[in-house]
């Protein structure tokens, strides 16, 4: 099974239109992936919208651990639309997490390009 970076429903017609070898971000609340090199440079994952594997990308940066008020404008920009403001990025991650986040909230940053597989199939992983 490979590793997946995964996306809410609301971000499917985005996740397959984005330009592939555009680096792109997530945002994972806390240091867990950081702290345990979770994701490496050069790795392929899938790219998860639920629990449907919709594309592959590359792991294209090394990992980066920092304070919601430490992301740039060029960083965010790479996040999805919807995300491009701290303050939305305060309100996903407290509504997806479940937990209290605030700009002093540290977050893992994983950088990723997509690739030119697009999966259309079926491919639905009941355990997710």
């Amino acid at each position: 099974m490979s590793k997946a970076i995964n996306w809410p429903a609301k971000f499917y017609d985005e996740v397959t239109k984005e330009d592939v070898n555009v680096e792109k971000i997530a945002l994972r609340l806390g240091s867990l992936y950081f702290d345990n090199d979770y994701y490496q440079e050069g790795e392929i994952v899938n790219i998860r919208v639920d629990s449907k594997i919709v594309r592959d990308a590359v792991i294209s940066t090394k990992m980066q651990l920092m304070k919601i008020k430490d992301l740039t404008e060029d960083l965010l920009f790479k996040n999805k639309k919807d995300l491009q403001a701290k303050s939305k990025v305060v309100s996903f991650l407290s509504k997806n997490y479940k937990e209290s986040v605030d700009d002093d909230t540290e977050v893992t940053v994983i950088f990723y390009k997509n690739l030119s597989n697009l999966n259309t199939e079926e491919s639905d992983d009941p355990h997710m």
